[in-house]
């Protein structure tokens, strides 16, 4: 198995004194490091690209959503991220995801009863299957709704179209449960 640890030391200034942190990434898999520092890497250059720099926290919110295997609530994110540097408060989170979010580096969702959660933006088209039961969360192809965005922006002129589709139903298991009762 490839296993490469990323080593980074960063500077944070705190009320006037200077703090020191070492910034640790493993990644378990060559593809998946590559996918990691890709997505890193196109979002400095997104930010660079509209007057921002990839500051430690940033970097680090970044690299949590990348690395999550499911979507993140807030708590989540600031969680993870005060596992790295606990300085890190929940305000700077909430105000790094807004500006993420609208600079299109990751998405919100709004998953039916659910508080947003965040992931990393891939893609024009994102769609999900929620289970109303046990609240299982199935991502499905993005191509699923076919060439919507493009008949979307050509019929009705709106453009940099995003396209997330929720549909809401019961899995096989809840399904089965609530027949049986």
């Amino acid at each position: 198995m490839y296993i490469h640890t990323h080593l980074a030391i960063r500077t944070l200034t705190l009320a006037r004194r200077s703090v020191r942190i070492w910034v640790a990434h493993i990644c378990f898999g060559e593809g998946l490091c590559r996918q990691m520092h890709h997505y890193v890497k196109a979002s400095n250059e997104t930010l660079r690209k509209r007057g921002y720099r990839l500051t430690p926290q940033r970097y680090m919110i970044l690299s949590v959503i990348q690395e999550a295997d499911s979507h993140l609530s807030i708590d989540e994110i600031t969680e993870r991220v005060q596992k790295r540097n606990p300085y890190v408060s929940l305000s700077t989170v909430y105000r790094t995801l807004e500006l993420l979010r609208e600079l299109g580096l990751v998405r919100e969702n709004h998953l039916p009863g659910e508080q947003p959660h965040y992931e990393a933006a891939e893609g024009t088209a994102h769609h999900h299957l929620v289970c109303r039961g046990c609240r299982a969360v199935i991502h499905l192809d993005d191509a699923l709704l076919g060439d919507l965005p493009d008949r979307l922006q050509s019929q009705y002129h709106f453009h940099g179209l995003t396209l997330d589709l929720v549909a809401a139903g019961y899995c096989d298991e809840c399904w089965k449960t609530i027949k049986h009762e």
